[in-house]
């Protein structure tokens, strides 16, 4: 992080939370917070302001929010597989978007798998049949678990990515065919 980006981070630190603020404290706070991206520290910040703290988030508690993030804190299968059930329950297989709705503010991995997945697909997965249910299973948490790795990875990446000029990653150029010919314009 740029000390001017930690200027901008700095005045929402000092006038989002009650506490003492100061130039001495401000500078304690860049230096421990220097390594991490901008994208994080504020990632951070959001989601302290989630949990309702009215005091002003310490040095620890920034970093364990930071850490948080970069797992992208999904559940676990088991977890997973239990908030997918419950919303089949209650949405079936029609209330898609709904359904997606409800595991966002769950869980946003959860969320895009089943999106990815498929909402229809998903519910009509044969879990319980008693011959290849364990196999259907096995190969849905295999494709959670992918995904959920995946989104880890894009975390970590998107970090990096944002930094660049959009435009440099928009994709293949147009040939220029006249610039393979030489000196012929």
């Amino acid at each position: 992080m740029k000390l001017e980006e930690w200027r901008r981070v700095a005045v929402v630190v000092e006038n989002a939370w009650r506490g003492d603020w100061d130039e001495v404290r401000s500078a304690a706070y860049f230096a421990l917070l220097e390594p991490y991206p901008v994208e994080q520290v504020e990632r951070a910040l959001h989601v302290i302001v989630r949990n309702g703290r009215p005091f002003l988030p310490t040095v620890p508690e920034i970093v364990a929010a930071i850490d948080g993030a970069d797992s992208a804190g999904s559940a676990t299968w088991d977890e997973c597989w239990r908030l997918v059930r419950r919303v089949i329950k209650r949405r079936g297989r029609r209330g898609e978007a709904k359904a997606i709705e409800d595991l966002e503010q769950a869980d946003p991995v959860v969320a895009s798998w089943a999106a990815t997945y498929g909402w229809g697909r998903l519910c009509g997965e044969e879990v319980e049949h008693p011959e290849y249910g364990a196999v259907t299973l096995r190969r849905l948490r295999e494709s959670f678990e992918a995904h959920a790795e995946r989104q880890r990875q894009r975390l970590h990446q998107g970090l990096a990515v944002e930094a660049v000029q959009r435009r440099s990653l928009s994709g293949p150029r147009k040939v220029d065919a006249a610039g393979l010919l030489g000196g012929a314009a």
